[in-house]
């Protein structure tokens, strides 16, 4: 979560939430995991300012339900006040949670809504309005979601939402459509212990494109990411990231779009790697292409436009062919302040070998996987 309340943005994580609701019951964001929630919040002197919204939210009480979605008025003061107009709505909570408006950058006289999802980030930030209360709703619907059922054996990676924004996907995909691409390239093992990079259409076929190490979209993309993915990473794998690996774009094509099993930090040059990231910044516009984790199961994963898959670098992984259209992905890699100072040794090492500074750029130019195999 951002430091500056004016920074909460989508895809960052809402402040922890706790307070009491206007029957005195007590209420915490850890009973709210796994529904998501509609928050209005209203500060002490905006009351009549957002009653119109009340009485939106109140009449769209059973379409929020429908989508499993709980709705809160988040105020400051008395909690009972804000539902006196009709009291005996049941779907709808008043809670006075304290100073979780000034958390949120909201003032006396203000109001804001927030949709957050199951896991409590924020999928979209609105002033309050019967219009965004509505667009919540589709908002709401475009959340991913999956079917309940028994799982025996679920693959350990976690999909986040919203990591990038749509006009920011939209921007990298014509980034990567004006901008020189490669062949992508999978790294061998030769019969003298070398690490080469070769092309192998068998194991790998894409196009790839660097965003270049310094420029000011990868210092965005780089912070982004971090504050991002660091938090969730933590939660899940009890892991603290601090570093991001080189960042590719990357276009899989029905002519072959593919990348067969591999793991991602085989050999010593990339054993730094601990979590992979695979963005989609599109969906729609082509089938097949998901990602898969064949030592656990056969599901195939297919995060939403701006959405991402995280996994151990170590865990064999697959992105099934492209069997229309073209497919368009952001890739790194993430790893903590142990596994940089093994990076940095093992630079160190093997400059003299290369006859130059590989430095960040040269890493960041390193093929996605290396396979334990002869040239």
């Amino acid at each position: 979560m951002h430091d500056d309340p004016a920074n909460l943005a989508i895809g960052d994580r809402a402040p922890s939430c706790y307070g009491v609701s206007s029957g005195r019951r007590f209420y915490s964001f850890e009973e709210q995991y796994g529904r998501p929630a509609l928050l209005l919040l209203i500060g002490a002197e905006a009351g009549a300012a957002t009653q119109p919204v009340v009485e939106g939210l109140l009449d769209c009480s059973e379409a929020f339900a429908a989508r499993n979605a709980d709705v809160y008025l988040i105020v400051n003061d008395n909690p009972a006040a804000v539902l006196r107009p009709r009291p005996a709505c049941a779907s709808i909570r008043a809670i006075d949670c304290g100073d979780f408006l000034a958390r949120c950058g909201v003032e006396r006289h203000q109001g804001l809504l927030l949709l957050l999802d199951r896991n409590l980030r924020i999928a979209m930030r609105s002033s309050p309005s019967l219009e965004h209360v509505r667009a919540c709703l589709g908002c709401l619907q475009a959340l991913p979601q999956e079917v309940s059922r028994a799982v025996a054996m679920p693959a350990p990676a976690i999909v986040l939402p919203n990591l990038v924004a749509p006009a920011l996907c939209r921007q990298l995909i014509a980034l990567f459509e004006s901008s020189p691409t490669i062949d992508g390239e999978v790294a061998r093992i030769d019969a003298k212990g070398q690490v080469c990079s070769v092309v192998d259409h068998a194991k790998k076929h894409r196009r790839d494109m660097m965003i270049e190490p310094g420029t000011a979209l990868h210092q965005h993309l780089k912070q982004a990411l971090l504050d991002r993915c660091a938090p969730e990473i933590a939660r899940a794998f009890q892991a603290r990231v601090r570093h991001i690996d080189r960042i590719l774009l990357s276009r899989y094509d029905d002519s072959g779009g593919w990348f067969r099993r591999h793991r991602d930090n085989v050999a010593d040059n990339v054993a730094f790697r601990e979590f992979a990231l695979s963005l989609n910044l599109n969906t729609g516009a082509y089938q097949g292409g998901d990602l898969m984790f064949p030592e656990f199961n056969d599901h195939r994963h297919a995060p939403p436009a701006g959405g991402g898959i995280i996994f151990s670098a170590s865990v064999l992984h697959e992105a099934a062919p492209v069997t229309r259209g073209s497919r368009y992905v952001l890739l790194t890699f993430f790893h903590g302040d142990a596994a940089e100072a093994r990076r940095l040794a093992h630079d160190a090492a093997a400059r003299p070998a290369l006859g130059s500074d590989r430095g960040e750029a040269g890493r960041a130019a390193l093929p996605d996987a290396v396979t334990p195999a002869f040239a």
